[in-house]
């Protein structure tokens, strides 16, 4: 079974959650009811120190509790329990063993009836009685009992596993004994809620980009961002700015007229051309409102010649994945604009210590699970632990532009169970990424739950355009008329290079025509229903980049 990954922080209406502790990557199905009969009984009591609790302002008063869960039960159980909330200066966990001695000086939150879903989702109790947290840390209790039916499948949570001792545990299938036996670092996500009170909350929740930006195929770019109203009301008028700085600089803007509370929207900004390799930083940002915390989110990003994937480059990747003692192939999914050549893959190792002594290799597949090349198999030692390692096939393969292939990494079967695919967590990994398969190929199966962003690229192999020779409009090369134009352009150039493309942008820089893998040095542009104005067209021709300015006058 893989090791999921789940959301964290989530904005919804009208009650404001923060999650404490946050995921880092890891999930539990012991440290709280999982819906099985070994779960009817259940008493966990956790800390929660003031670290974790910092986006709480102290005098906040909560009103709702709850958990994320990361895989669901095979189905829904039907349960009763009890939620107890103590503010608390503590460090570390110093509540001792029994139930009894630990809900002593608690406060009762919370007593009614919890349904343990069989998806991926949120639980979320409105709280019977208020709780004012003036911390600065916090003690979670809940005591649990269902009748049934039970699920065969645990509910699996996320959860975080860094703070030792913090989460003492008792389950069983009949009345339990007070005694917290079940000692872990392991305590799930926690969802603490109060009253939202911004009416102007504008977020930035996440960039969409590729991390790893490969120029070898000469194509534009496109920048997306989910954008959120965190807000109790509408908000209209929304200026959404894209900035791209490093080896290349970009700017744009998106407006968005309008925004419903609670409600959430893509923006996609205009394309861009990656002319220089590098690392570049993309900031999206929207205006300061009542909660500027997020209103600027930053992604980083590395051009280069021949490498793609999604994650953000650099990154750390601190979570673990994989099919513990099973085997599989965890893979990535990508396509490219045109014909390729792939020549290996790169994968990050993760830092889980169980890892050590046990091997593994990287495979390309295509869209129906066969495998197309293997690569050298590796041992992995504590030296390469958090580390991106190269992977090559002996002989690269051609591949076909716009068709699904999947770059992944291969673990064998192993007795004590590891997961050694690196990984980081973000909320908002868009479902079909990711997808796993036999060790030996065969059936593709997407990943719909979140898993986080794992370390894999795609190296391709082939000659790269390491300078773009930039030149005006009347290079004797590139032939525009008439202008101004009214119905129709016309586009010559005497010769026709590798990686054609031609984009037109009007003087905000937005894109209105784009066309790629063009096969003929002459086009006949209708412009009929472009506004009258003035208009940059680009066109890159193999190593070349022309820029030239037309005229739309009707």
């Amino acid at each position: 079974m893989l090791l999921l990954i789940s959301v964290g922080p989530l904005i919804c209406q009208p009650t404001l959650f923060v999650t404490a502790p946050t995921n880092i990557g890891s999930t539990t199905q012991l440290r709280a009811p999982n819906g099985t009969v070994s779960h009817t009984y259940f008493h966990g009591v956790a800390i929660v120190p003031a670290a974790e609790l910092a986006s709480i302002p102290l005098g906040t008063t909560l009103t709702a509790f709850g958990f994320t869960t990361a895989v669901g039960a095979n189905i829904p159980v039907t349960g009763t329990i009890t939620i107890y909330l103590q503010n608390t200066g503590d460090a570390t966990y110093l509540k001792g063993g029994t139930w009894a001695g630990a809900i002593a000086a608690m406060t009762t939150v919370y007593t009614g009836t919890i349904s343990l879903p069989n998806t991926a989702s949120t639980i979320d109790l409105n709280l019977t009685t208020p709780f004012v947290f003036n911390g600065p840390g916090m003690y979670v209790a809940y005591d649990f009992v269902s009748a049934g039916p039970f699920a065969t499948t645990p509910l699996t949570y996320a959860a975080n596993n860094s703070l030792a001792s913090s989460h003492y545990s008792e389950a069983g299938s009949g009345p339990l004994t007070g005694s917290l036996t079940g000692i872990s670092s392991f305590r799930p996500c926690f969802r603490f809620g109060a009253p939202n009170t911004f009416t102007n909350d504008i977020s930035i929740d996440n960039i969409s980009s590729l991390g790893s930006l490969p120029v070898l195929f000469g194509t534009p770019h496109t920048v997306l961002a989910n954008v959120r109203n965190g807000g109790n009301a509408t908000v209209n008028n929304i200026i959404v700015g894209l900035n791209i700085s490093g080896v290349n600089t970009f700017t744009n803007n998106q407006f968005i007229p309008a925004l419903s509370a609670g409600a959430s929207t893509v923006v996609t900004f205009a394309s861009w051309i990656p002319a220089a390799m590098g690392n570049t930083t993309l900031t999206v940002n929207v205006p300061a409102d009542q909660n500027n915390t997020n209103d600027v989110l930053i992604f980083k990003q590395k051009v280069s010649c021949s490498v793609m994937g999604v994650c953000e480059t650099p990154s750390t990747y601190s979570s673990s994945i994989g099919f513990g003692i099973g085997s599989g192939i965890i893979a990535y999914k990508f396509q490219t604009p045109a014909t390729a050549t792939v020549s290996g893959v790169n994968l990050a190792i993760s830092t889980n210590t169980a890892s050590a002594g046990n091997k593994a290799w990287g495979v390309l597949l295509n869209n129906a699970g066969t495998i197309l090349a293997s690569s050298n198999t590796i041992t992995i030692v504590p030296g390469i632990y958090g580390t991106v390692q190269n992977f090559t096939f002996a002989t690269p393969v051609s591949i076909i532009g716009a068709i699904d292939y999947y770059v992944g990494f291969a673990q064998p079967a192993n007795a004590i169970g590891y997961f050694p695919v690196g990984a980081y967590q973000n909320a908002f990994v868009t479902n079909g990424i990711y997808a796993s398969c036999a060790l030996g190929g065969g059936a593709i199966s997407s990943l719909t739950a979140n898993i986080g962003f794992l370390g894999m690229e795609v190296n391709f192999s082939g000659n790269c355009i390491t300078g773009i020779n930039s030149f005006s409009g009347n290079e004797s090369n590139l032939l525009v008329y008439p202008t101004p134009a009214k119905d129709f352009l016309n586009v010559n150039f005497n010769t026709l290079n590798e990686n054609v493309w031609l984009e037109v942008c009007n003087v905000l820089g937005q894109t209105v025509y784009l066309q790629n893998n063009i096969r003929t040095s002459e086009i006949k542009l209708d412009v009929s229903d472009f506004s009258n104005g003035i208009y940059i067209l680009k066109l890159i021709n193999g190593n070349q980049l022309s820029t030239h300015k037309i005229v739309i006058d009707k």
